[in-house]
């Protein structure tokens, strides 16, 4: 075990050890067995450019539809010119990220930019405080401690925060040696438990970005808007999911295209299941028995109605 405590600022740069050749040659003979340096600086960077970031990740923008959209792509760029970040973690990253961004999707800029604090935490709880540190409150400076290589392919170091007291412990930062190079694979926070989210259950309301799925015991309804309803019967399969059964009920002052055939032979039948809604992450997603049929109504007639995931709307 190597152990080795280092304090850095937001402004605070490693300077460069001078080594004799001596030195030199010993360091590369025994660089496969012991690698402090080359892991502190692997271990610091992602800290480092996050405290240089003003504590910021990734940035919600506008999108060419208007929509709001998580940019994941531009903070992921910004990882891999690290040079420190293995796609292990970004991997991770993506899927941390994925329901927001979903969510996001669903919603017009502008009505982000101006909801009330903690509105979309349901969906999007980090967009309320600095995800990296869990803290709404920025630390003086943070620390590398306890720079462990465990074997020749496999290391950690701890990082520590400090608000002008002691040091506080916040997480471990775990790196593989990939490419002959030291690589952030995971992050994992030091005696700091995750909130629990509320389970949804199915009955209620889910939005996408056009429709709202009012869902009863036996029926669902598609609401387009206050003077326009199709209702489906459902058949429920379990307490997290059900089967939708095509009908053409509605209460409604134009036809929303669902008759349409397009040319194809597999096309939904009257009575017959038309999708499966799974109940997931606390979002219901639907899973389509005639999805050439659902691409081209999507297509020919009005997009973001049968979509792969809803949202629940406590406020409707």
């Amino acid at each position: 075990m190597i152990v080795a405590t280092t304090i850095f600022s937001c402004k605070d740069k490693p300077e460069p050890t001078k080594t004799s050749k001596s030195e030199t040659k010993d360091s590369v003979r025994t660089e496969s067995k012991s690698d402090p340096e080359a892991i502190k600086k692997a271990g610091y960077s992602f800290y480092d450019w996050y405290f240089s970031n003003d504590f910021n990740d990734v940035e919600i923008v506008k999108n060419k539809n208007g929509k709001a959209l998580l940019d994941s792509a531009t903070y992921f760029k910004k990882l891999r010119n690290l040079g420190t970040i293995s796609e292990k973690f970004i991997n991770k990253e993506k899927e941390r990220l994925s329901t927001c961004s979903k969510f996001l999707a669903t919603k017009y800029y502008n009505d982000y930019n101006s909801a009330d604090a903690y509105e979309f935490d349901d969906y999007c709880p980090d967009l309320y405080y600095m995800y990296w540190i869990k803290s709404q409150e920025s630390p003086d400076k943070f620390m590398i401690k306890n720079i462990n290589q465990t074997d020749e392919n496999n290391a950690s170091v701890d990082i520590y925060l400090n608000y002008g007291g002691k040091d506080e412990p916040l997480s471990k930062v775990i790196l593989a040696k990939e490419n002959n190079s030291w690589k952030t694979t995971d992050i994992q926070f030091i005696n700091r438990q995750e909130t629990a989210t509320a389970q949804k259950t199915i009955s209620g309301k889910w939005s996408n970005a056009m429709v709202t799925l009012n869902i009863s015991d036996d029926n669902l309804a598609f609401e387009y808007h206050g003077q326009c309803v199709y209702f489906y019967p459902i058949r429920k399969i379990s307490q997290t999911e059900f089967e939708m059964i095509w009908e053409r009920d509605m209460d409604c002052k134009f036809d929303n295209g669902t008759n349409e055939t397009f040319g194809l032979k597999n096309i939904p039948v009257i009575g017959k299941p038309f999708a499966k809604f799974t109940l997931k992450n606390n979002m219901l997603q639907a899973t389509y028995y005639y999805p050439e049929w659902v691409k081209k109504y999507t297509d020919k007639v009005q997009d973001n109605v049968f979509t792969a995931d809803y949202f629940k709307n406590e406020d409707l």
